[in-house]
């Protein structure tokens, strides 16, 4: 029993495509639950429509699961692998939509679920993926067939029997699962649907970034032999991103500890790759995850809130919208954001300025000489700022206009 899962904004129409996508021999949309659209794409629409009360930017959980070829009730055994899985994420009341696919005579189904409750409390998918093996592992023996290798299985032994099943806990150790060799996938989910949007081979990414490095042995080395192979470092969020010829981002102690791992056999350590690049200045990334200054397109009915989520009014008339603070320095629950930075704080404490003082802030900052270096930085992160705060307020000013007198399917307003 095998099951992959994603979660993101849900915003634009792409998931839809993807999912009724005519590759697959058959596409049947299944029934949802709680939702008041027909068609998929207004369900998806939908979901993130009703999650705009909760602490999150991510409110879409995609899960599809395909059961194993020797489970002859396929159907039986995706019944009970849902059951066990909302009763685990405590997903029962949540809205969703799917779909069923026939590929190659085998057929598995998709769900997306919406993750805000009614009270704008967002579900909890903390270890998600050993969570989502250990409902597969309970199907499998439901079934009577061999557990599928896991490199978590050790840990879902020790859950079952926290949780009373011994008898698939003693059936897992009798397979030998909690001792055979961890298995490494090439590629997890999210890296797959990243290889099949931007058509780069991430085996082919890894080669050249470590190639690059193997060539180097500074920081201003790598960065040119990384260039000369077609590729770029830029300084992220959490720290220093490869950049690959579609503008898409990878996190460089990853990308490189992978490549060391999968075409070496032994993973460099990150902190051997901070080491390298320490005290060398990067420049901030200006595409795949930009910098929340830019505007994002991501693609019909995304418009240019400066978080990079989707505003009203985009080009099919879709109301894509995200909360303010939303953003993907706003992890779930708010608070800081993952590198330590607070930029809202900051942002609140430039609103706050008196009239007088916003003018005054605005003169010093025309006056300062950028060619300083001295200078330079403060100037561009100052003005990203203003930038920034100049987007949000013409970003909720078309928003409430849209937003006028429209309600959502339980009739309270949009607002």
């Amino acid at each position: 029993m095998i099951s992959g899962a994603t979660r993101g904004q849900g915003l634009g129409d792409a998931l839809a495509r993807h999912l009724t996508d005519a590759e697959n021999d058959e596409v049947v949309v299944v029934p949802a639950r709680g939702l008041a659209s027909m068609d998929l794409t207004g369900q998806i629409r939908e979901l993130v429509a009703v999650s705009l009360g909760g602490r999150t930017d991510r409110p879409v959980y995609h899960v599809h699961v395909d059961p194993d070829h020797g489970i002859p009730d396929e159907a039986g055994a995706r019944a009970l692998f849902w059951s066990l899985f909302e009763k685990e994420f405590g997903l029962r009341d949540q809205p969703y939509c799917g779909v069923e696919h026939v590929k190659h005579g085998r057929r598995h189904e998709h769900r997306i679920y919406g993750l805000v409750r009614t009270d704008g409390s967002v579900v909890d998918l903390a270890w998600d993926y050993p969570r989502r093996e250990k409902c597969s592992r309970i199907v499998e023996h439901a079934y009577g067939v061999p557990p599928v290798p896991s490199k978590h299985a050790r840990a879902i032994e020790r859950r079952l029997r926290t949780e009373g099943r011994h008898d698939v806990a003693d059936w897992l150790v009798d397979a030998g699962a909690t001792t055979a060799a961890r298995p490494i996938a090439p590629l997890t989910p999210t890296e797959r649907l990243i290889q099949d949007r931007t058509g780069i081979l991430l085996d082919d990414l890894r080669r050249s970034a470590l190639a690059a490095w193997r060539a180097s042995d500074d920081a201003a080395s790598f960065v040119a032999a990384l260039r000369a192979r077609g590729l770029d470092l830029r300084e992220g969020r959490v720290g220093a991103v490869i950049v690959d010829a579609s503008g898409t981002t990878h996190l460089a102690t990853r990308l490189i500890g992978a490549a060391a791992r999968r075409l070496e056999g032994a993973r460099i350590p990150a902190v051997v790759v901070r080491a390298r690049l320490t005290g060398f200045e990067l420049r901030e990334t200006l595409h795949g995850r930009r910098d929340r200054a830019t505007p994002r397109q991501a693609g019909p009915g995304v418009g240019s809130h400066p978080s990079g989520a989707g505003a009203p009014g985009g080009r099919d008339g879709s109301v894509g919208i995200r909360r303010i603070g939303g953003g993907p320095g706003r992890p779930d629950g708010g608070g800081r954001g993952r590198d330590g930075r607070d930029p809202d704080t900051a942002l609140g404490r430039l609103r706050a300025l008196p009239a007088g003082r916003t003018m005054i802030l605005h003169r010093r900052l025309a006056g300062l000489d950028i060619t300083l270096d001295r200078y330079g930085a403060d100037v561009g992160r100052a003005r990203s700022a203003t930038d920034r705060m100049e987007a949000e307020r013409a970003y909720e000013s078309r928003r409430a206009w849209l937003l006028w007198g429209k309600t959502d399917i339980w009739g309270l307003p949009l607002t």
